[in-house]
């Protein structure tokens, strides 16, 4: 039991960081909206398909620069997920020497979990402690749940899983990406909400920030079939809509991309 006056200092540190503060996204508009804060754990999620992964590794590489990040990619090879981000640097078909010249560059910066075989829960969490108090990771990705050991049907595990991670973030002082698939509706034009996140409801309950990545498939097909009069072709290619954010300032709200499909680069021109 404590006294309000002990906690002084926290209260002090609220407002010089924890709602003021914080690390940029690569992107001008997002800043008024959202930062990335150390303790917490944010879940990107979204239909097959839709750049939830690609929008991340983006993010990614413009946070490494700040601050040491761990990504666990169990959907894709670490060349695979090391290829994308070259790409996303601006070429879509780099040389050798380009590509020795960015990995060097990462080197120190970037750490790469690469599990034999199946992975589990536990050997998660052992490894975000080890990359966190042995390496002075900050950034840790795990992309996705449905790969980190926990059968879909099995929530209750999902939920002690996404409690642990939360836990984690708070008590080692990082933030943690947990990518989450969402479940199939009977279309993919809507974004996902929370509420359509697979598995336990839970996950997005421990969440501190939840995006939603969204392909804007509506406006794909309408310039397929040439219908170029129809409004939706105006609207922007992608959109990433922040559906929670319970620290910070609060602020729920959406972003419009475009999207450069020969480098995977979000961009916020279309």
């Amino acid at each position: 039991i404590k006294s309000p006056y002990d906690y002084l200092d926290d209260v002090k540190k609220h407002f010089s960081e924890d709602l003021l503060g914080g690390m940029s996204l690569p992107f001008k508009g997002t800043d008024e909206s959202f930062k990335v804060r150390m303790g917490e754990l944010s879940v990107i999620t979204g239909f097959s398909g839709h750049g939830k992964s690609a929008w991340l590794n983006q993010v990614m590489l413009h946070l490494m620069k700040q601050e040491k990040t761990m990504i666990a990619s169990f959907e894709m090879l670490p060349k695979a997920t090391l290829a994308r981000m070259t790409q996303q640097t601006g070429e879509a078909l780099p040389n050798e020497d380009y590509i020795e010249d960015f990995l060097k560059q990462l080197v120190g910066n970037l750490y790469l979990y690469d599990p034999e075989n199946e992975t589990t829960t536990k050997k998660v969490l052992e490894v975000i402690y080890y990359c966190a108090e042995k390496l002075n990771v900050k950034l840790i990705v795990l992309d996705s749940l449905m790969k980190c050991g926990i059968n879909e049907d099995d929530l209750n595990g999902q939920k002690a899983f996404a409690n642990r991670l939360a836990v984690a973030a708070r008590d080692l002082d990082i933030h943690i990406f947990l990518v989450a698939h969402s479940r199939k509706t009977s279309t993919d034009h809507e974004y996902a909400r929370k509420l359509d996140v697979a598995g336990s409801g839970n996950l997005t309950n421990m969440a501190d920030n939840v995006f939603s990545i969204h392909r804007n498939k509506a406006r794909e097909e309408a310039i397929l079939n040439n219908d170029l009069d129809n409004d939706i072709v105006s609207a922007p290619p992608c959109t990433v809509w922040l559906v929670k954010q319970r620290h910070g300032k609060g602020i729920e709200t959406k972003w419009g991309f475009g999207f450069k499909p020969e480098t995977f680069q979000y961009t916020e021109n279309w």
